[in-house]
C-alpha cells in the first residue's frame, strides 16, 4: 500500500512560487522608475504568497490524502459540500475516501484553515482503541460542535472528566434492570399497543394500498420515551391523537390503481405545540452537520424567530415538569419511581445531601439531561425500526421465519388468541428475534461513525496522529459491510493480540446483505444468539458507547414482536421501496412504506 507525503503539495506550491516570482519580476521592472512603489508591490505580493502558504491544508505526514485537495485553500470542502447537497448524506463520503485511496487510514481537509480529520475504516483497530484506549481518544470536538447548540450541557458531548461523571450519576438509575423492567418496559408496551390499533385503522382505510410509515415509527418511539421520562399522565400521546382521527373516518379517497402500487395519502392530526417545538430543535442538527462552520451555522439558525420560539416552549415545558417532580418528591421521599424525571430529581437531592451542598435542580445541566433523553431515544430507535420494516418486507422468508419463531415461543398466547405480554416478550429468550434485532441495528447504520478527538500524540496503524486531531471510526465500510483492508499485524496496537479474537468477522460474500442468521451459532444442536459474532459499531463501544443501548434493545424487541405478531408486511413496489438515505441526527431511510395485511392464524 503506497503512502503519500507532502511532496505533491510542495510541487504545486513550487509552481505557484515560480508564477509569483515571475509576476514580482514583471512588476519590479515596470516600476523601475519608481523604486519605492516597486518595493511596496513586491512586499505585497510576497505577503499574499506567504498568507496563501499559511492557509493551505497542512497534511499529517505519511497518512494518505487527496492530492488535489492539498493544493486548494478549501481542501476537500467543495467535494464534501457538493456530495451532501446532492445526496443528503455525509458519512458515506468519508468512508469513500478510504476506498478511493485504498487505505484503512486516510486524512481529509473537511474544513478551511483547520487541521485535517483522520478517517479509520478497520473494525479490529477501532475495537482495540475504543475498548482499551478511552483516555487517548475522548469525546469528539466535532460532535460537541454539532450538538452544542441543542444541548450544551448534556453529558454525551462532554469529555470524560468529573463534570461528565456528575451528569452521568443523575441518569445512571435509568438503565438499571429495575427501572427498565418496572418503569420503562410497561410504558413501551402500552405505546406499542396504540401503534397496533393505529395500523389496524390505517390498514382499514388504505384497503391494501401502501402508506408512509416513517413518521409512525418516530411518533411511537417519541411517545415511548416521553411517557418513560414524564409519566403516562404527562400528555395525550401523538399516536393516540392519530388513532382518534382515523377511528372517526369511515373511508378516504383511494388512488385509481387496480394493482395497488400507488401510495395512498392518509391525513395526519396536528402535533401538540411542545412536541412540534422539540422536533424543530432536533431537526436543526442537520444544519450543523452539513456546514463547514457548524457552530456559526447553528448560532445563526438559533437567531430566527421560529427557533427562539421552539426553545422557549421546550424550556418552559421541562421547567414545569421538573417543578411537578420536585413537588412529588417533597410529598413523599419513599414513593415508587414511575418515570425518569422523578428518578433524576431524587438522585440529585440525595447526592446534594450526601455531598453537603445545595441541590442544582434548576440548573441547565439537569434540563439538558432530560432533553437529551428525548432526542437520543426517539430518533435512533424510530429510525432503526423504519429500516427494519423495509428489510423485513423485502425479505419475506426472514419475516415468515421470525413470525413462526414468535408463535412457537409464545404458544399459549397464540392458543388463547391474545398478544404476548410484556413479561413474556422480555422473559422468553428467542434467539432468532434477538438476531433479527441485531441485524436491523447493524444494517440501519443509524450512527454510521464513532467520532473521537486524540488527546495526545498517538500511533495508529503505523502513523502518528497529532494531539487534537479529529478521528472518525467508520462503521459503514471495509471490515463491516465490505471486505477489510489487508493490514500487517506488525503495525497494529501492541496489545492487539489480546483483543483481536473477542469479536468475529463476517463472510465477505454476504456481509452487505440483511441476514439475521449471521448472529446465530450452533451449541449442541441449538441455535444460540452470539452478540460477538461479528463487527457492529452502531452503538459505539467502551465507556463512551451509547448510554441508552439497553433501552433501545427492549424497545426493538417489544415493537418488533407486536408488529410481526399482528401484521404481514407485504413487499412494496420498487418505486416506494428504495434504499436511498439521509444523514441528520441519524442515518434514516428516504422512503419507508408499508402494505399491511392482518395476521389471522
Amino acid at each position: 500500500m503506497a503512502l503519500q507525503d507532502n511532496t505533491t503539495a510542495q510541487y504545486g506550491l513550487g509552481q505557484l512560487s515560480s508564477q509569483i516570482t515571475h509576476q514580482v519580476s514583471n512588476l519590479t521592472s515596470s516600476y523601475a522608475s519608481s523604486p519605492s512603489a516597486g518595493l511596496v508591490t513586491g512586499v505585497l505580493v510576497i505577503g499574499i504568497y506567504l498568507l496563501y502558504w499559511w492557509a493551505l491544508p497542512k497534511p499529517i505526514p505519511g497518512i494518505p490524502y487527496n492530492k488535489e485537495s492539498a493544493r486548494s485553500l478549501f481542501g476537500d470542502v467543495n467535494s464534501l459540500v457538493q456530495h451532501t447537497k446532492k445526496t443528503n448524506r455525509f458519512y458515506d463520503w468519508l468512508v469513500a475516501q478510504n476506498i478511493k485511496l485504498q487505505s484503512p487510514i486516510v486524512q481529509v481537509f473537511a474544513r478551511p484553515f483547520a487541521k485535517p480529520w483522520v478517517i479509520i475504516a478497520d473494525f479490529p483497530e477501532t475495537y482495540d482503541i475504543l475498548i482499551r484506549r478511552p483516555r487517548v481518544f475522548d469525546r469528539s470536538r466535532f460532535f460537541t460542535e454539532i450538538s452544542g447548540g441543542i444541548t450544551p450541557e448534556n453529558h454525551f458531548r462532554m469529555h470524560t472528566d468529573d463534570e461528565f461523571k456528575r451528569h452521568r450519576r443523575w441518569v445512571q438509575g435509568l438503565m438499571t434492570p429495575g427501572f427498565l423492567h418496572d418503569v420503562a418496559s410497561p410504558h413501551i408496551y402500552n405505546i406499542s399497543l396504540e401503534l397496533i390499533q393505529l395500523w389496524e385503522e390505517k390498514a382499514r382505510l388504505a384497503q391494501g394500498f401502501p402508506f408512509r410509515a416513517l413518521q409512525d415509527m418516530h411518533r411511537t418511539a417519541l411517545d415511548a420515551i416521553w411517557t418513560i421520562v414524564f409519566g403516562a399522565d404527562s400528555s395525550k400521546t401523538i399516536t393516540k391523537s392519530q388513532l382518534d382521527l382515523y377511528t372517526a373516518q369511515a373511508s378516504i379517497s383511494l388512488p385509481n390503481d387496480p394493482d395497488k402500487k400507488t401510495e395512498v395519502v392518509l391525513p395526519s392530526a396536528p402535533y401538540p405545540t411542545v412536541i412540534q417545538a422539540i422536533l424543530t430543535i432536533t431537526g436543526s442538527a442537520e444544519t450543523s452537520l452539513k456546514s463547514p462552520v457548524p457552530k456559526l451555522a447553528h448560532w445563526m439558525l438559533r437567531q430566527t424567530r421560529r427557533m427562539k420560539e421552539a426553545f422557549k416552549i421546550k424550556d418552559k415545558f421541562i421547567e414545569d415538569e421538573i417543578r411537578k417532580a420536585l413537588d412529588r418528591y417533597e410529598e413523599s421521599h419513599d414513593s415508587d419511581v414511575t418515570n425518569a424525571i422523578d428518578d433524576i430529581i431524587r438522585r440529585e437531592m440525595v447526592l446534594a445531601e450526601k455531598e453537603k451542598r445545595d441541590p442544582v435542580i434548576w440548573s441547565r445541566g439537569i434540563s439538558d439531561e432530560i432533553f437529551g433523553l428525548l432526542i437520543a431515544a426517539h430518533d435512533t430507535t424510530g429510525t432503526a425500526m423504519a429500516w427494519g420494516l423495509k428489510h423485513l418486507a423485502d425479505n419475506q422468508h426472514i419475516q415468515d421465519k421470525l413470525r413462526s419463531e414468535l408463535q412457537s415461543a409464545h404458544a399459549e398466547a397464540r392458543k388463547l388468541r391474545r398478544f404476548p405480554t410484556v413479561d413474556e416478550i422480555l422473559g422468553n429468550p428467542i434467539p432468532y428475534l434477538e438476531a433479527t434485532v441485531e441485524e436491523i441495528i447493524r444494517c440501519s447504520l443509524t450512527e454510521s461513525a464513532v467520532m473521537r478527538t486524540a488527546m495526545m500524540d498517538v500511533n495508529v496503524l503505523g502513523h502518528r496522529i497529532p494531539k487534537g486531531t479529529e478521528v472518525f471510526f467508520m462503521g459503514n465500510g471495509p471490515s463491516v459491510f465490505m471486505p477489510a483492508f489487508d493490514i500487517d499485524d506488525s503495525i497494529r496496537s501492541p496489545n492487539f493480540d489480546t483483543t483481536k479474537d473477542r469479536v468475529g468477522s463476517w463472510d465477505p460474500k454476504d456481509m452487505g446483505s440483511f441476514k439475521p442468521e449471521r448472529w446465530l451459532v450452533d451449541e449442541e444442536g441449538r441455535s444460540v444468539f452470539d452478540p460477538a459474532a461479528g463487527p457492529l459499531l452502531t452503538f459505539g463501544l467502551g465507556e463512551r458507547g451509547c448510554y441508552g443501548r439497553k433501552l433501545s434493545y427492549i424497545e426493538m424487541r417489544i415493537f418488533l414482536t407486536l408488529i410481526i405478531w399482528n401484521f404481514e408486511l407485504h413487499k412494496c413496489p420498487p418505486e416506494l421501496s428504495g434504499y436511498e438515505a439521509y444523514d441528520k441526527m441519524t442515518h434514516g431511510p428516504a422512503q419507508c412504506f408499508v402494505k399491511l395485511v392482518k395476521v389471522t392464524s
